[in-house]
C-alpha cells in the first residue's frame, strides 16, 4: 500500500457532511469494499443508528490482507448528537486515523455557531456559520438533497479550518456492484487540484446511498464498492 492510501479512503470514505437542520435519513447498515489500482486493500463498514432522540453516524474502514501487515491502516470517523423530529444536529465529531507509523486525530463539539477541538493534539476554536457541518455527513445530507433535487453546496469544518464542499451532477448511470444493479446518480467534487478527482455514485433505489465511490490522486485510484447494506 503506497503512500496515498490513507488520505485516499478518507476521501472516499469520509465525505460527508449535515447540516445542523436536516432530514433524518432511514437507519442502515452497509458494507464496502476498498480496492487499490484494482487490488483488494480493505474494507469498511458503515452505519447511521438512532437511539430516542439521538443519532449516530460512524464509518469504520481496515485495511486486509497484504495491506494490512504493510500498514495496519485504520480509519475511524463518527458523528453523533440529537434527532430533533426529522431533522440532525452534530453535537460531537471523531476522525481517528492510525497505522504502525503514525496516527492523526481531529475531534471536535460543535454547540451553535462555536466548534471547540483538538487537531493532532493542538487545541482550537472557530466561529461558524449556522449552517456549518461536520466531515462525515454530506453523505447523508447529499442523499437529503439529490432526492430534493437541492443544490449541492455545504459549508464544512474540519482540522480546525471552515471549507466550502460543492458537488457537480454528471447524470444518471447503470451501475452493477457485489451487492446488485443500481440506477445511479453520480457526483462529482468540485475542486480546483487537476490531479484530484473524487466520484460518487448514489443509488435512487436506495435513498441515494453510495453504492460506489472513486478517488483519484495522481493516477493512483482507490475504489469503494457496495458489498451488502441492511435498511431499518
Amino acid at each position: 500500500m503506497n503512500k496515498y492510501l490513507a488520505c485516499t479512503l478518507t476521501a472516499v470514505f469520509c465525505l460527508g457532511t449535515l447540516s445542523v437542520a436536516q432530514a433524518a435519513p432511514q437507519a442502515f447498515q452497509a458494507s464496502y469494499s476498498v480496492e487499490y489500482s484494482g487490488l483488494s486493500v480493505g474494507t469498511m463498514q458503515s452505519s447511521l443508528s438512532y437511539t430516542n432522540n439521538t443519532y449516530t453516524f460512524q464509518k469504520l474502514a481496515k485495511a486486509n490482507g497484504l495491506a494490512a501487515m504493510l500498514s495496519g491502516n485504520t480509519i475511524n470517523e463518527r458523528s453523533s448528537g440529537l434527532k430533533q423530529g426529522n431533522q440532525l444536529q452534530t453535537q460531537s465529531y471523531l476522525y481517528d486515523f492510525k497505522s504502525k507509523r503514525k496516527a492523526r486525530k481531529d475531534q471536535f463539539t460543535m454547540n451553535s455557531n462555536k466548534v471547540n477541538g483538538t487537531y493532532e493534539d493542538k487545541p482550537y476554536s472557530v466561529n461558524v456559520p449556522a449552517n456549518t457541518t461536520d466531515p462525515i455527513l454530506v453523505e447523508l445530507k447529499l442523499m437529503d438533497d439529490l432526492a430534493a433535487n437541492r443544490a449541492l453546496t455545504y459549508q464544512v469544518t474540519e482540522k480546525g479550518k471552515l471549507k466550502t464542499y460543492q458537488f457537480k451532477r454528471l447524470g444518471k448511470e447503470k451501475i452493477s456492484v457485489p451487492a446488485g444493479d443500481y440506477t445511479a446518480e453520480k457526483i462529482q467534487l468540485v475542486r480546483d487540484d487537476d490531479d484530484r478527482q473524487t466520484t460518487f455514485w448514489m443509488a435512487a433505489e436506495l435513498g441515494y446511498l453510495p453504492v460506489q465511490a472513486q478517488h483519484n490522486e495522481k493516477g493512483d485510484l482507490v475504489t469503494s464498492r457496495l458489498l451488502k447494506v441492511q435498511m431499518h
